[in-house]
């Protein structure tokens, strides 16, 4: 016979919630006595009743890999019995250990571990469970073992959902501080807007004046242009007129000329006709010079005519090419105006839409609180 007792590590079971190391199997593994299977029951019932502490003892072959279990309470009911102690105190306790046990290695998950320990029958459910290191004893876990560890496990999983639930809350922090730029963005590109609309309705009043002034100067330079074609007619039929009299100039100054030779003719007697002949003559000859001075100023008139007429044409032309232009500006402005007062519109609605939203933030952040509050509440339970 052979007994190998291992102290078990202290474990505080009632440590505080911020303790938040994993739970490891192998850190509640309790020593418990190792025994052969050739053992006697009477050498076993002596070695329970040296040490009333003990709940079990692990039956192993000489390798120390655990063959059977023998459970101190069902050990002594099984000797209790009518002529139990008669017939069992002399045989191996290999006939009345349990050879079912739950058995793992001590790097299974606990999780794991307690499922299986779980699921056990009413019969087995408070025996040891046996742990082993690559296939060698190791130690026990005992149901409060089992029990304490699952409730670490609650209390592991309590601190990951708080922390995420803590990690939420920061992350819904964010965006409601997100929201609140927003609707704080957002109000200022809808006063943006609004300034915008605003100066798109003036200039598009100053385009709307620009047009009716480019308009009014059109049907100005298109009376112009007519006032200096009848102009222009009427230097022309002037200047037709400075010719006819250039020609009755030189008919007259042809007469005189006649009647200046007749008068020569007639001798003493025409003397009197050709002083009169020779004034007539002058008269002529100033006329016609009269005359081609006023044919020159009325070409210098007609030219001009001309180019002021070339000048309201082109001024005409500018007119218009401005209307074209002041129209395509006032559409454009037009098309500003309409799209500025769109903007507004989506910018109040955005604006709405941050404002519901930060309120739902708040109200989620309270609500995160309260469960917060919950959750710590039953991990110092």
């Amino acid at each position: 016979m052979s007994i190998a007792v291992r102290e078990r590590p202290v474990i505080n079971a009632t440590e505080p919630a911020e303790w938040v190391q994993p739970a490891a199997v192998k850190d509640w593994l309790r020593s418990c006595p190792i025994v052969q299977p050739d053992m006697l029951c009477e050498e076993l019932v002596e070695l329970f009743r040296r040490n009333t502490e003990l709940e079990c003892a692990v039956v192993c072959d000489p390798a120390r890999r655990p063959l059977g279990l023998m459970m101190k309470h069902r050990f002594f009911r099984s000797l209790g019995s009518t002529f139990g102690m008669s017939l069992f105190a002399s045989k191996q306790i290999s006939h009345l250990m349990e050879t079912g046990t739950l058995t793992a290695e001590v790097d299974v998950p606990a999780r794991e571990l307690i499922d299986r320990a779980l699921s056990r029958s009413e019969e087995t459910f408070y025996d040891a469970a046996i742990m082993t290191e690559r296939g060698q004893f190791a130690g026990i876990l005992t149901v409060s073992d089992l029990l304490h560890l699952s409730r670490m496990l609650q209390r592991e999983a309590a601190e990951r959902q708080i922390r995420t639930v803590r990690g939420a809350d920061e992350m819904i922090g964010h965006i409601h501080r997100s929201f609140q730029n927003v609707a704080a963005a957002t109000a200022e590109t809808r006063s943006y807007s609004e300034k915008m609309t605003e100066v798109t309705g003036h200039g598009r009043q100053v385009m709307e004046e620009m047009l009716r002034l480019f308009r009014q100067w059109s049907d100005h330079a298109k009376q112009q242009e007519a006032a200096m074609a009848e102009l222009n007619e009427g230097t022309a039929a002037a200047n037709q007129i400075a010719k006819l009299i250039a020609e009755l100039a030189d008919r007259c100054n042809l007469l005189a000329v006649n009647a200046a030779i007749e008068a020569a003719r007639a001798g003493e007697y025409g003397k009197g006709f050709a002083v009169v002949a020779g004034e007539i003559r002058e008269l002529a000859d100033g006329t016609k010079r009269s005359a081609g001075e006023i044919n020159r100023r009325l070409q210098a008139m007609t030219e001009a005519v001309s180019r002021t007429v070339g000048l309201v044409e082109a001024g005409k032309q500018g007119a218009d090419r401005g209307i074209e232009q002041v129209g395509s500006a006032e559409e454009t402005f037009a098309k500003l105006w309409d799209i500025s007062a769109q903007n507004g519109k989506a910018s109040r609605r955005l604006s709405e839409a941050a404002r519901e939203a930060a309120d739902t933030s708040d109200g989620i952040r309270t609500e995160i609180g309260r469960l917060m509050e919950q959750m710590n509440g039953s991990t110092m339970l």
